[in-house]
């Protein structure tokens, strides 16, 4: 099977045509890659709370910080916040179906637009810390982003880390934009892995099972190679460190 190029990394998402969701978690941590993603990103969206946290963090610069859409069942959104940005024009569309999580509602309406906005992947901000179940929904909306029609790679990130779903396959990985810290690791998140090979990791896996109670691969660390390779029958979830402010 040919390999799946995984891309793109931090620095390449910088570079092409993305969409950016604010999640509904702290903003001030993640404020430094906020405003990079920001000021690239083709199309911005925050989700329910993830609006306060963008009123709030932006204070007497709101007026230029305008998301493209606003979504969510607005349980957490504050009613001031809503109409800050409704009178600002943002489009705001209330999504009360409690199916799905508003993450994965968001998603959805980002595709539908996609005749009018050409993005190329969705990166998700401020996607772990919190509460833990919370962060297990934002994984899981990894797997159902990739059933959706039109379904295009999503990243889950944060100041510290990003992460991605790798389907069955094998895929390179390219992690040599920069930013790229040196810890990573693979996850079995789904259930088993009857096989997996790696190359470009300090521990590599040549052929092994994963799952949980078994062996996963947590607190790996690239090699420094300027790819990575995943050979997986079934899914795992691959994140990697982004380098801290200190260290780049």
């Amino acid at each position: 099977m040919d390999p799946k190029l995984v891309g793109p990394w931090v620095a390449k998402a910088l570079c092409t045509e993305f969409a950016l969701l604010l999640l509904n978690q702290p903003l001030k941590p993640e404020l430094e890659i906020f405003h990079q993603l920001w000021s690239k990103a083709l199309f911005k969206a925050t989700v329910d709370g993830g609006t306060n946290e963008l009123y709030d963090n932006m204070a007497e610069q709101r007026g230029k910080y305008l998301p493209n859409l606003i979504t969510g069942d607005f349980d957490s959104a504050r009613p001031e916040v809503l109409q800050f940005y409704k009178e600002k024009g943002v489009e705001i569309v209330n999504t009360p179906d409690q199916d799905d999580t508003d993450f994965t509602k968001c998603l959805k309406i980002i595709l539908e637009k996609r005749k009018t906005y050409q993005v190329d992947c969705i990166v998700a901000l401020s996607a772990f810390g919190g509460r833990l179940d919370q962060q297990f929904a934002n994984i899981n909306t990894l797997f159902t982003a990739h059933q959706l029609e039109g379904s295009i790679p999503v990243y889950l990130l944060s100041s510290q880390s990003m992460s991605c779903l790798l389907q069955k396959g094998c895929h390179r990985l390219k992690v040599d934009s920069g930013m790229e810290g040196e810890s990573c690791g693979l996850v079995p998140i789904a259930g088993q892995c009857n096989t997996v090979t790696t190359s470009g990791l300090k521990w590599n896996l040549d052929g092994q099972s994963m799952c949980f109670g078994g062996l996963i691969s947590t607190s790996n660390t690239w090699n420094g190679a300027d790819t990575v390779t995943v050979e997986t029958d079934s899914p795992l979830l691959w994140m990697m460190d982004l380098k801290t402010k200190s260290a780049s």
